[in-house]
């Protein structure tokens, strides 16, 4: 069975989020009928993903995680690949390698579209919105992984409040204790919102406290360690899980890479693609 895991708080009845949420859900459903839809909040501040992540989880059902933004799908090509690839091993596969945060007037043109139709993002719409996607290393928009490899790393940390980190840690956790990230060569898509209020959010320039930052360094230190990784998730059991936090059995020695010693923080932590060779922070790895 698979599951769809989706975190989301409406900050009020106005909030521009529900209409695309309703598309979105719908679009979903359309992709993945047999798949239960399970929505997950938190209620804290500033609103905290992670804890809305963990809260979906607490409500699914499936051996199939598939961990997707309020505003965001992918094309069931892509979708299914990475499924298919995600049930084969444990590790975590992010299912596209270019984004697009779609235009405002974009986005209102496809809400009023079939979510049930054809892909409705145009060639037109892909060029308003060419290189305002996040890279595929921040581990965000859609995300495919087993129950059992979720388990493994703990979910996401929910001390991470705010916007800008706890994607990008998960996806060091997921590195160090399953085996290298996989990505697709697909597309993403996101309906607009505006920025929540800064009031409303953290980001890696308005840390108040800074709460994030020297967590998101133990994640960054941990990349590649597999005892220090290992205790870090620790501090952070996923209740109900029906395993332990700790390394998955197909886990590849070779698969462990380290982060630099002094890399500040970062727009993403850098898997990209430079002449067929993926880029990890000026490491080196062949496809």
């Amino acid at each position: 069975m698979i599951s769809v895991l989706v975190p989301f708080r409406a900050n009020g009845p106005r909030d521009v989020r529900i209409k695309s949420w309703k598309w979105i859900e719908q679009r979903w459903r359309h992709l993945l009928p047999e798949a239960e839809i399970c929505v997950g909040t938190d209620t804290g501040q500033p609103f905290s993903k992670s804890v809305a992540v963990n809260d979906a989880y607490s409500k699914s059902h499936g051996d199939m995680l598939v961990i997707v933004d309020a505003d965001s799908w992918i094309e069931e090509g892509n979708l299914m690949t990475g499924i298919r690839n995600a049930y084969a091993r444990e590790r975590l596969i992010v299912p596209w390698w270019t984004a697009y945060r779609l235009t405002k007037t974009d986005s209102e043109i496809i809400m009023k579209s079939d979510p049930a139709g054809e892909n409705p993002v145009d060639t037109r719409m892909r060029e308003n919105a060419a290189g305002t996607g996040p890279s595929p290393a921040s581990a965000a928009m859609v995300l495919c992984i087993q129950r059992v490899s979720f388990e493994r790393v703990g979910g996401f940390d929910p001390r991470f409040r705010g916007w800008g980190s706890e994607d990008v840690s998960f996806g060091l956790s997921c590195w160090t204790l399953l085996g290298r990230n996989e990505y697709g060569m697909g597309e993403a898509f996101a309906l607009y919102h505006p920025q929540p209020h800064i009031d409303e959010m953290r980001v890696w320039k308005n840390d108040t406290g800074f709460m994030n930052m020297p967590l998101w360094e133990q994640y960054r230190t941990a990349q590649g360690r597999l005892g220090v990784m290992e205790a870090l998730c620790r501090q952070h059991p996923l209740e109900g899980a029906s395993v332990p936090v700790g390394r998955s059995p197909t886990l590849n020695m070779d698969d462990l890479i380290q982060m630099p010693e002094k890399n500040p923080a970062p727009k993403d932590y850098g898997v990209r693609v430079t002449e067929q060779i993926y880029t990890y922070d000026g490491d080196r790895i062949q496809i």
